[in-house]
């Protein structure tokens, strides 16, 4: 397995972990691939156990989880309706305020470290709440 899966799995721990919580999940990319590897593991990475899910392109508003596939627009998707967001992608969006919680993934390459770290001083300097999480 390598670090692109991990972290796909990884992102289905954590989708699983805040769903069980009770929360509203909008999961972000620019990576259409990405977004469809993540809605295919929904479906499989526990044989006991799913996860409603839709994404963008086939949306439903009753699943408490939406993948969404940035490069398409639907103005019937509020995204101030998720509490959670998870940004998969590595450039900072400052929309992401509105959200309850913001979620990162930090990788192991170093140029995607640097990311992590500008937007940890963005947060921090904006009066988010940053917190360290391992799975």
């Amino acid at each position: 397995m390598n670090e692109h899966d991990d972290i796909n799995l990884s992102v289905c721990k954590i989708i699983k972990k805040y769903y069980n919580d009770g929360y509203r999940i909008l999961v972000i990319s620019d990576n259409d691939e990405v977004i469809d590897e993540i809605n295919n593991l929904l479906w499989t990475f526990e044989q006991l156990a799913f996860i409603p899910h839709s994404t963008n392109t086939e949306f439903d508003s009753t699943t408490p989880i939406l993948l969404y596939k940035n490069n398409f627009k639907s103005d019937s998707i509020i995204k101030k309706d998720y509490n959670v967001v998870l940004n998969i992608d590595m450039k900072l969006d400052t929309n992401e305020n509105e959200h309850e919680i913001i979620i990162e993934i930090v990788g192991h390459d170093e140029n995607k470290k640097n990311i992590s770290r500008e937007k940890y001083l963005y947060y921090k300097k904006n009066n988010l709440d940053v917190r360290h999480e391992n799975l």
